[in-house]
């Protein structure tokens, strides 16, 4: 590709947590050295296709800052701003280089380490443990040169890890109100469960969810998450009750 080259630093993915390591027993793991290009090509119009997609995902991101911190009375509009963010990042996504998913995931695996610094509840562990499923992800993505889809675990691991640190979901389940992921988190469903109508153990059930059933994850509320599977059913489950789902056929709405 012609046009442009820009300088890159080179960059190196950190080695992977602790909690990795616990659930690979007696292997060895050596930090990984990632060769970035010294010059990187580009052509104009793909740079000027991620200016105007950053742009954009600016503007959405202030929305939906806005609008979270209304009632309960925006879901509609936070859910079909957060299904057309979740789209454009996606598409950001597509287009990221080796240099920037191997920055992604450094910035992640730093905020990850963070959060194990502080002190977090049930629901906590339960979010970190998924940002490490998610990272681990990326990290194979990223050794299969699938730079895309590494940004993309990167990207949804993050998400998770703003979740612990937002003070604000601690207070949620008192509120009555609800969070949304800026880009959606894709699950599976680990054991039987009931998918209900709002984010507490009394209300309505909407239907049974078997194990194994793909989910994908649009909102939280304290440890509760807001899912939608493929067949446009919708409400809300524990997050205990699911783990990620990486494969190559995630669902995105």
């Amino acid at each position: 590709m012609g046009g442009c080259t820009t300088q890159q630093s080179r960059s190196m993915v950190p080695k992977q947590s602790a909690g990795l390591k616990a659930t690979n027993a007696g292997k060895t793991r050596n930090i990984e050295v990632i060769p970035i290009p010294e010059k990187l090509p580009c052509q104009r119009t793909c740079r000027d296709e991620i200016i105007a997609l950053k742009q954009k995902l600016a503007e959405k991101d202030e929305l939906i800052r806005n609008l979270n911190a209304r009632e309960q009375d925006q879901a509609q509009v936070l859910q079909e701003t957060t299904s057309e963010i979740s789209r454009t990042k996606n598409k950001l996504h597509r287009l990221a280089t080796q240099p920037e998913a191997a920055s992604k995931i450094a910035e992640v695996e730093i905020a990850i380490n963070a959060a194990r610094q502080a002190v977090f509840d049930e629901s906590d562990a339960v979010f970190q443990l998924l940002a490490q499923r998610l990272l681990d992800a990326a990290m194979v993505a990223y050794r299969q040169k699938d730079y895309s889809g590494a940004m993309n675990h990167a990207a949804q691991s993050g998400e998770l890890i703003d979740a612990i640190a937002n003070p604000a979901r601690k207070a949620l389940e008192s509120q009555d109100a609800t969070l949304i992921f800026r880009i959606s988190i894709p699950l599976l469903v680990t054991r039987t469960i009931s998918l209900r109508a709002d984010p507490t153990d009394h209300s309505r059930v909407i239907g049974s969810l078997e194990k194994d059933t793909p989910l994908t994850a649009t909102a939280y509320s304290g440890n509760w998450l807001r899912v939608q599977t493929r067949d446009d059913l919708s409400g809300w489950i524990q997050s205990q009750s699911v783990d990620v789902r990486v494969d190559s056929q995630n669902f995105q709405k």
